[in-house]
């Protein structure tokens, strides 16, 4: 074969010869975040976080004589998790009814749904002559003795830091009932709430901005 002959065949076989499909890149698997998260490393308090695979959440704080709960969405972003509550409806304290029993003396009840006597409140009693302080009793009666034309009323639950903000009062009463919501006050209100994920646990970063609190997973 003379040298032009064997050119043509090399140039035959470079033409036929294909270049191999560059395999397609693979795409990470999306991280599953889902499980049971306890946290640790905590003095004297006790948490848990349950991330369930259809989206929802359970959460629960215990510290001290508080215990905390919340229950809502979440969803991955990426390293991260976000937890956002379900609300509970209605305010921490209603009034639900005030008649004037022409005493002397001025009377904050507060109970429960169910109609439970609510000890050991601070309520702050407003009238003419300023402020008052108070604590509902076994009964769950704040007594305010010569007392008359109360203006607005604050009851305060000192173990968890939260307060029901001014009522305001009929002045021309002096018997008021409130009826105390449980969730309002012990709901953790997650709106949003980023939590970083790496290698089996989670930082949240919601009771203290400077530190986190580190969940791991069981």
């Amino acid at each position: 074969m003379n040298v032009l002959a064997l050119l043509l065949v090399l140039f035959s076989w470079a033409g036929q010869k294909k270049t191999a499909p560059t395999p397609p890149t693979a795409k990470a698997a999306a991280p599953n975040y889902a499980g049971h998260y306890v946290l640790e490393d905590a003095h004297e308090m006790g948490s848990e976080l349950l991330l369930k695979p259809n989206g929802d959440f359970e959460y629960m704080l215990a510290y001290g004589a508080a215990d905390y709960t919340a229950i809502g969405k979440w969803k991955a972003a990426g390293d991260s998790v976000v937890l956002d509550s379900k609300l509970p409806d209605g305010p921490g304290f209603k009034l639900v009814r005030s008649s004037d029993l022409r005493s002397p003396d001025v009377r904050i009840w507060v109970k429960s749904r169910i109609g439970k006597p609510v000890g050991d409140l601070e309520v702050v009693l407003t009238g003419p002559e300023g402020e008052s302080t108070g604590h509902t009793d076994r009964d769950g009666m704040a007594l305010f003795p010569g007392t008359s034309q109360p203006k607005s009323v604050v009851i305060k639950v000192p173990v968890y830091d939260k307060d029901s903000g001014p009522v305001q009062l009929n002045a021309s009463h002096t018997d008021f009932t409130f009826e105390i919501n449980p969730e309002a006050i012990t709901t953790v209100p997650f709106k949003g709430e980023v939590l970083k994920a790496s290698a089996g646990t989670l930082e949240m970063f919601f009771w203290d901005k400077t530190k986190p609190m580190v969940y791991r997973r069981q």
